[in-house]
């Protein structure tokens, strides 16, 4: 209220607008930023900045149509940002060249017998496992098949599912250290 008493006439009409655009058009810029956006924090932004450039532009009372002049500025907000994101993202890819290749180890008939040997150290400890277990080891880790479901399919609860895989993967760890 102290500001107010500091302000002209013509200064305060400018504030009650500014007021006034904020209160009106501020829920449904976040409409327009939040179908567009998934951030929730960028919808906030954006409505907050659109809304001061319509500010900044002065004399807001001149616009004829404040509402779609509004969207007008969020519309350009959101291409401005995307702009910004392509050229952030374009600057961050690093191209692949030929001359990286010889960087990356070579299939060496070492390595290619280690992992034999690690593949059939693996196999032989799963082997050593009770066949439920197994399972249910063998269709999470290499076919990707959720705990719940795993339960369904062999008739067990998610319990029983979850304490076998903790066994099997310790049994794993002990005997592949």
């Amino acid at each position: 209220m102290g500001r107010e008493l500091c302000l002209s006439a013509p200064d305060r009409e400018e504030a009650r607008r500014a007021e006034e655009i904020s209160t009106r058009c501020g829920e449904a810029l976040r409409g327009f930023f939040a179908r567009r956006l998934s951030i929730r924090a960028d919808v906030e932004d954006l409505t907050q900045e659109a809304c001061a450039r319509v500010l900044r532009r002065g004399r807001v009372g001149e616009i004829e149509n404040l509402d779609g002049y509004l969207f007008q500025v969020a519309a350009n907000l959101l291409r401005e940002r995307n702009r910004q994101r392509r050229r952030r993202h374009a600057d961050a890819h690093v191209e692949f060249e030929e001359a990286d290749v010889g960087l990356w180890d070579e299939l060496s008939p070492e390595r290619v017998l280690l992992g034999r040997e690690a593949y059939g150290a693996a196999m032989a400890a799963l082997m050593e496992l009770p066949e439920r277990a197994r399972r249910i080891f063998m269709l999470n880790r290499f076919e990707e098949v959720p705990g719940a479901e795993i339960a369904s399919r062999l008739g067990v609860s998610v319990s029983t599912v979850e304490k076998d895989m903790m066994r099997v993967v310790a049994h794993l760890r002990g005997r592949l250290q």
